[in-house]
């Protein structure tokens, strides 16, 4: 019977190799589905985490609702979320849980596998910014949606400095493509720059009214993200200034430019203080003017 020995052998090696095979193709079919579902709930995450920062460090509620929101919106279980804002008041943490059924792996007994993924997003000052405008401002105390003069009149200005700042060389037309276009280069927190002596009325009508062109239904507090009303302007440190001086940046504040008027010497330039997100910056340690980054850290 030696040849029932030998095909009792064969089927138990047959039935070792499917069972080996279908051992593959479960890692290859739910394992694939596993690493898929991570990779998912890993940009749910992130994403969650990025959107509810925006909203510190005045509004945590705000931000872990906003986060929940997003996470739901990516596909991710909200059973399964949980969104908190650390102790220091500038961090969101989202993590998330989620089940995966299997498919070949039950008939091995597996009936699903467990994923989890973790984001924290911090939003903090920039420490350098590219693209600011031609002004600048003395480091003060400023009140979000308070209307601020940002260029001075004649008889205004402290002995030829009407708050322009020359950025990459000097002169009117230098001034003026930096006003319509921002300056084409970063600035950092302790950056020693020039003043730009002068009125400039001609130039700084020009540049403003490029910037508003289009987009004149815009206000300080109805606006799209990318609105070129909205600015980002140095804060340096107070100084009495004469003629052309230097000055030293200390920080960074986002302002809505709501128009220039006057002409002649008395041309002047307002605009309303916001808070902002901006992503075309550098650090997250500077001092706090209402500008501020976000970035995932973990």
């Amino acid at each position: 019977m030696w040849w029932k020995s030998e095909r009792g052998t064969v089927a138990v090696l047959v039935a070792a190799a499917l069972t080996f095979l279908l051992g593959l193709a479960a890692l290859v079919v739910d394992g694939g589905g596993l690493l898929l579902a991570r990779e998912r709930l890993v940009n749910a995450v992130d994403a969650a985490a990025l959107a509810g920062v925006q909203f510190l460090p005045g509004d945590p509620s705000g931000a872990v609702q906003t986060a929940l929101d997003y996470a739901r919106l990516n596909g991710a279980d909200p059973a399964q979320v949980t969104a908190e804002v650390e102790p220091d008041g500038r961090t969101l943490a989202v993590r998330a849980d989620r089940s995966v059924p299997f498919f070949l792996a039950r008939v091995l007994g597996l009936e699903k596998g467990e994923v989890k993924a973790q984001a924290k997003a911090r939003v903090g000052a920039p420490e350098a910014v590219f693209g600011v405008v031609p002004l600048g401002i003395p480091d003060q105390s400023l009140v979000f949606g308070k209307l601020y003069v940002l260029k001075v009149g004649g008889g205004a200005g402290q002995q030829g400095n009407f708050g322009a700042l020359a950025l990459g060389g000097h002169g009117a037309n230098v001034y003026e493509k930096n006003l319509a276009y921002g300056y084409q280069g970063w600035l950092k927190i302790g950056d020693v720059v020039e003043t730009e002596p002068g009125n400039m009325s001609g130039p700084t009508v020009y540049g403003i009214e490029a910037r508003i062109r289009g987009h004149e239904n815009c206000t300080w507090d109805r606006h799209d993200p990318g609105c070129p009303r909205l600015v980002v302007v140095p804060v340096y440190r107070s100084v009495a200034l004469k003629g052309r001086d230097e000055v030293e940046i200390v920080g960074f504040a986002a302002f809505f430019i709501e128009g220039v008027a006057g002409r002649g010497n008395e041309c002047y330039v307002t605009g309303y203080f916001l808070e902002h997100l901006t992503q075309a910056a550098r650090g997250m340690d500077g001092r706090d003017y209402g500008l501020r980054t976000a970035k995932l850290i973990e």
